[in-house]
This record gives C-alpha cells, structure tokens and sequence, in this order.
C-alpha cells in the first residue's frame, strides 16, 4: 500500500500543476490499515470538472492496490480553521 501512496505523492501534484485552478493536494494514509484518502484543493468547480479523468485514474489506482472499490466525492468548503491561505502570484 505505501508504494501506491509514493506513486501518488509524486504523481497527483505534477498531474494536476497544469489544471488551472489546483491549489494543492493531500494524500493520506491510514497507519497499519487499507485506507488511504487523497484530497485536491480547487478554486473553482471548473478545475474540478477538468480534474476528473484523472482523479477516475487515481481512484483505480488505489483501489487496484487495497483490492476494494473507491469513492470519490466532491466537497465544497464551507469554512477553514487553520489552514494558512494561499496567495495569489
């Protein structure tokens, strides 16, 4: 499982970069367990949207690895605490 999880640390941020509206990426795994969530950051629906093939491959990447379907779902944030906002270049 943490090989998946490697493949994606390296792969889904320099996957995404070209997508306008990525503002970055979290990809988490449960210690000793078959869990791993991966959460993208968007300014917008539309990067979302355009992120999606993707994200399917991603989603059969790591649910060819842990043997199980994958969800994927879509959030929209209603409130941050926290969380250092990202400036704009």
């Amino acid at each position: 499982m943490s090989g998946v999880v490697e493949s994606l640390r390296v792969d889904l941020p320099h996957t995404y970069a070209s997508i306008p509206g990525f503002r970055g990426a979290l990809v988490l795994e449960k210690p000793g367990g078959n869990h791993v969530i991966a959460l993208t950051v968007w300014d917008d629906e539309e990067g979302v949207r355009a992120s999606e093939r993707h994200a399917d491959e991603f989603a059969e990447r790591i649910g060819d690895a842990i043997g199980t379907s994958v969800s994927r779902n879509v959030y929209r944030v209603i409130g941050t605490t926290g969380i250092a906002t990202m400036s704009e270049e």
